[in-house]
């Protein structure tokens, strides 16, 4: 554990700039505990004020915190801006705080490169809390739910169409939603809006400017498990299936699969999903059946690629049972699939990032 404020500075900014001593000296120190939390949302929300309230209800604790606020890089030095250390100002004198700002220096997602190597740092240097509050960038901004244990997507009203324009990015990465700014007309509204869509992790409205909901914030963030899914018992250990890979057209691709070697085991389409399917063990592609299609959405944001990993479990109910009751996010009830197959999605920030199909061993 690293207690003097000044070999921790020095350390992470080693950690940051990717120096290979520091990040042996990282590697060597023993792991942290800390509950590390995303911050994230589109420009505009409050992410900042609503960071700087959090920190201040845990000093209240008595608990220590570490904030990681990634900053825009500045085009001239290629630094970070700093907008965020400027708004957390009133906490410098509190050595209970470590404040660090990282540039993104051009890494897309809304976090820097070092980002995870500095959420470790600060854990083994004995924070309570990490809190990291990414750039603000928009719908592709969810590489936090990697670095992560719980991601709060923070919204205000009055969004309107933003909802559906960034609801395939960042919203799907919701452990928690705040609804900051929530003494402004709409926050029933918006709130409304989250549960028509499907959304059912909690959501709470705060004013982070006069610290209301930020308790009941804090809550919910201590109340969400921060080790992912259980293991599975021995024996009922899942086993890959297969790997899906969205597609724009089955015709187009099969022929690719067969001239390396894989057989084509036959074709589908699920009604449910609006998916055709093509079996290809180890691989299933995965084309859209309709505009409207989560995969035409994928392909449209991603233009094709890995969509998501496939485990075979030889019990679902008792596999779902046990990640309901450590905190994980399902995106279904089990159903029937491709051939025949009982299935159940879980979130990707429930998993560390991916999408992981759960799926019933063929009897």
């Amino acid at each position: 554990m690293i207690q003097d404020l000044r070999s921790l500075a020095r350390l992470a900014t080693g950690v940051e700039n990717r120096d290979p001593a520091a990040l042996a000296a990282l590697d060597a120190l023993e792991p942290g505990h800390a509950r590390v939390v995303g911050i994230t949302g589109p420009p505009g929300a409050g992410k900042s004020t609503l960071v700087d309230a959090l920190a201040g209800v845990l000093r209240a604790q008595g608990k220590t915190v570490a904030i990681l606020a990634v900053d825009p890089s500045s085009r001239m030095t290629g630094g970070a801006i700093l907008g965020d250390r400027i708004r957390m100002q009133r906490h410098y004198a509190d050595s209970g705080i470590f404040i660090r700002s990282m540039a993104t220096r051009g890494n897309l997602g809304g976090l820097a490169r070092a980002t995870a190597d500095m959420a470790r740092l600060m854990s083994a240097a004995g924070r309570d809390y990490v809190l990291i509050e990414t750039v603000g960038v928009g719908q592709d901004e969810i590489e936090i739910a990697r670095v992560a244990q719980v991601t709060v997507v923070v919204l205000v009203p009055g969004m309107g169409d933003d909802i559906q324009a960034i609801k395939s990015g960042i919203m799907e990465i919701a452990a928690i939603f705040a609804i900051n700014k929530s003494d402004h007309a709409g926050a029933a509204r918006l709130e409304q809006e989250l549960r028509a869509e499907g959304y059912s992790c909690p959501i709470v409205r705060t004013v982070a400017t006069e610290g209301q909901g930020i308790d009941a914030l804090l809550d919910h963030i201590e109340k969400i498990p921060c080790n992912g899914p259980p293991g599975l018992p021995d024996g009922e250990r899942g086993a890959l299936d297969h790997i899906a890979v969205a597609v724009k057209s089955l015709e187009a691709a099969i022929p690719f699969y067969q001239a390396i070697g894989l057989a084509l085991h036959g074709t589908e389409t699920i009604d449910a999903e609006k998916v055709r399917v093509a079996m290809m063990p180890p691989l299933e592609l995965l084309e859209p059946a309709a505009a409207d299609s989560p995969i035409s959405k994928f392909l449209e944001k991603r233009g094709g690629g890995l969509h998501h990993i496939a485990l075979r479990v030889p019990d679902l109910k008792a596999a779902v049972e046990r990640l309901r009751a450590s905190g994980a996010r399902l995106l279904n009830e089990p159903r029937a699939g491709a051939g025949g197959h009982i299935y159940v999605f879980v979130h990707p920030a429930s998993t560390g990032g991916v999408l992981l199909e759960l799926i019933q061993e063929r009897q």
